[in-house]
């Protein structure tokens, strides 16, 4: 098979690198000095140390007095240091026998003992200064030069169990012999002194400030549902939701009685106009027949000319002029009314219709009605978006308060907790103040002190010490290095292109560098073509676990996805968690998938029922459900390891286009990347290249610049 691609003299020939590195198929200076550089420590360490140690000796070498004391621990059951003495706090195990015993030591050698003597004796008169000295507490600070004096102290202090006992023998060396019996003497002092110190128990201190700690969550959360039953204006829950949700249904009703109205009045305006309009203008009223019009005063006339004529007659004779003429009159009169009964009169009257006013006056009321109406049910439409809107609220509150209420139970009861055991270690440490102690002094340094000079055993011991050891480490760390660090090596090896780096960490200030560098492994696979086709369905396989190999084939996934917008399945073998079945994972090619967030971007929902991962299955079907799989997906990667117990990285190897060797710098064997390189070839798959996984580039800059 023939791989080609747009990378493909990068592929076959060298490969660019931070300053200006190239990758040359034989071993160059470069290589040496990096290999050199990986194990320049251990070299470093082995070589300097005895070689250091050797000429310093050497140099500042004096007849030295060493003063022993021996001190001797008691351990026996009458002298115990078991805690838990109520049976409620926490439970510490004692240190019995050797190990007891080794723990003195510990203690005795600490940096707080030897930092303490120090001071109590003086540090000056310890290591009285000298030329190198001053010029080293110069160029130091206080804190580094009192590391330094601890650190000579250590050297000069020995602290050592005697074989077959529980004695420790504790032994300073000096040139001054008072000094080294004093200095042995202070140690032990200030040792029982600490040690006392560290055996009383501060768990209830501790306990004390969980407590106070869980005291002041405590208030927070209180404060912060105070807050949250303010802010939404909350009194009882229960009781301001049952309210809400009445109030929304009493609006929603009355809105409905004022549909119904409204519908009604609609009706009956209807009704009334129509009937308004059938309705006559004038109605009759009355008919009369009467022989006296309505301005007939014949009668009264009469009677007044009457009343007059007496009056006349008093004054005025019967036949006077007068008196003729209102005879005259009543005469005329008399023949008038006389004559009435030949005269009828017949009257007929009309009047304006009064239902027109009726009606009138009810379509106007019922028009008043409409709206009133339409005004109130823009009213009940806003009562009952408020009313919604603060059902919204509550609900809205409800979750709040319930993970506050929920988060305020457990810290209550963790409150209540730690304060029961913080009570019972108060009681604890008041045993313990009671408890004596199992330490004896059975030696003082001023009895046993011996002299000695190791000029000339250091000198020689450090400079054949040096170069033995030196070269001897490097020789050896060199030749059982079995992991790659630089990705020339694993291309010697394994004869396989690289694809890419990712993880360098030359660029690891650079948030977005890992994304670019997945981009750039994502475009390359899909320039890339085998046999004429170009790779649409990959397998990227580690030799062993490794954290970074799911993430990076969701990377490669994802990029394939939203930058090519291909329609793109990951299956994922490499992850230990096993998802959560879900309603839309649906069987595709042979495998259970599911849709992702990511458009597009389908994943494996789970192993079980996935036919094509069944080693079992016959290689014909296995190809047949590929293509089915290439028909639904148009990229396909899949991601293992070669330490999958069911063995499904070979069966996939020769299914898929191609197969990309994840390695990761420093950590995966050679033999795992060869057997995994062998295993993929043999199993008639075709290997692209590998990726390299957290590179470190281990020279300096001018020296990469240099070679």
């Amino acid at each position: 098979m023939s791989m080609t691609s747009s990378f493909a003299g990068q592929m076959e020939g060298t490969h660019p690198h931070p300053g200006g590195e190239q990758r040359p198929s034989s071993f160059t200076l470069r290589d040496f000095l990096i290999a050199a550089f990986f194990h320049i420590r251990i070299v470093l360490l082995v070589a300097l140390v005895p070689i250091g140690l050797g000429v310093a000796a050497a140099t500042l070498s004096k007849t030295e007095y060493t003063a022993s004391s021996l001190v001797m621990v008691i351990v026996s059951r009458e002298v115990t240091n078991n805690q838990n003495v109520t049976g409620s706090g926490p439970s510490v195990l004692s240190i019995e026998g050797l190990k007891q015993v080794e723990s003195e030591v510990q203690i005795l050698e600490s940096a707080d003992v030897i930092r303490t003597v120090i001071e109590a004796i003086g540090r000056e008169r310890l290591f009285p200064p000298s030329l190198v000295s001053r010029l080293k507490d110069m160029l130091s600070s206080n804190g580094s030069v009192m590391d330094t004096a601890i650190e000579r102290f250590r050297r000069e202090l020995r602290a050592s169990v005697l074989d077959g006992s529980n004695v420790i023998q504790v032994s300073y060396t000096n040139p001054d012999r008072e000094l080294a019996i004093e200095a042995s003497d202070k140690v032990v002092e200030v040792y029982m002194a600490r040690r006392r110190a560290i055996m009383e128990n501060p768990t209830a201190r501790i306990l004390m400030n969980e407590v106070e700690r869980f005291k002041r969550e405590l208030s927070a959360a209180d404060a912060a549902i105070e807050d949250l039953k303010t802010r939404v204006g909350i009194i009882d829950f229960a009781q301001d939701a049952v309210l809400a949700a009445n109030q929304v249904d009493a609006v929603v009703q009355r809105r409905r009685q004022v549909a119904e109205r409204r519908v009604a009045v609609a009706g009956q305006i209807a009704e009334a106009e129509r009937q308004l309009k059938e309705l006559p203008e004038t109605v009759f009223d009355f008919s009369q027949n009467s022989d006296a019009l309505g301005n007939d005063d014949d009668n009264n006339a009469l009677s007044r000319l009457l009343v007059e004529r007496d009056r006349l007659s008093m004054q005025y004779a019967a036949n006077g002029s007068m008196m003729r003429e209102i005879n005259r009159k009543i005469d005329t009169i008399r023949a008038q009314i006389a004559s009435r009964n030949e005269r009828n009169y017949q009257t007929s009257r009309d009047v304006r219709n009064p239902s027109i006013g009726y009606v009138n006056n009810m379509v106007l009321s019922l028009r008043i009605e409409r709206d009133a109406l339409d005004q109130q049910e823009k009213e009940l439409a806003q009562q009952q978006v408020e009313a919604e809107k603060r059902l919204t609220e509550l609900r809205t509150a409800e979750t709040q308060l319930v993970e506050l209420d929920r988060r305020r139970d457990t810290l209550n009861e963790g409150y209540r907790e730690y304060l029961r055991r913080a009570t019972a270690a108060q009681i604890e440490e008041a045993a313990a103040a009671e408890r004596e102690s199992n330490i004896r002094l059975v030696q003082e340094a001023g009895a046993a002190v011996t002299n000695r000079s190791m000029r000339l055993p250091f000198l020689a011991a450090g400079l054949l010490g040096g170069v033995l050891f030196g070269a001897a480490a490097g020789a050896v760390a060199s030749a059982l290095r079995s992991s790659f660090i630089m990705p020339v090596e694993a291309e010697r090896a394994l004869a396989l292109p690289l694809l890419g780096e990712v993880g360098n960490q030359s660029r690891a200030d650079d948030p977005l560098a890992n994304q670019h560098d997945v981009a750039a492994l994502a475009a390359l696979l899909l320039d890339t073509q085998v046999d004429e086709r170009p790779v649409r369905t990959m397998q990227l396989v580690a030799p062993g676990e490794d954290e970074a190999l799911s993430p990076l084939a969701a990377g490669v996934a994802n990029e394939i996805t939203v930058q090519r917008g291909l329609r793109t399945l990951l299956v994922d073998l490499a992850g230990t968690a096993e998802t959560a079945p879900d309603p839309s994972a649906r069987e595709k090619g042979g495998l259970t998938v599911m849709p992702t967030t990511t458009p597009l971007l389908w994943t494996l929902a789970s192993r079980q029922g996935s036919t094509l991962l069944d080693v079992r299955l016959p290689m014909t079907q296995a190809r047949q459900l590929m293509e089915q799989l290439g028909g639904e997906f148009e990229a396909v990667v899949f991601c293992s390891t070669a330490q999958d117990p069911t063995g499904v990285t070979a069966r996939l190897a020769p299914l898929v286009d191609g197969n990309v060797l994840v390695l990761r710098a420093e950590k995966t064997r050679k033999q795992q990347a060869l057997a995994l390189g062998t295993a993929v070839t043999e199993s008639g798959g075709v290997p692209l290249g590998f990726v390299f996984l957290g590179r470190r580039y281990l020279l300096p800059a001018w020296i990469y610049r240099l070679t």
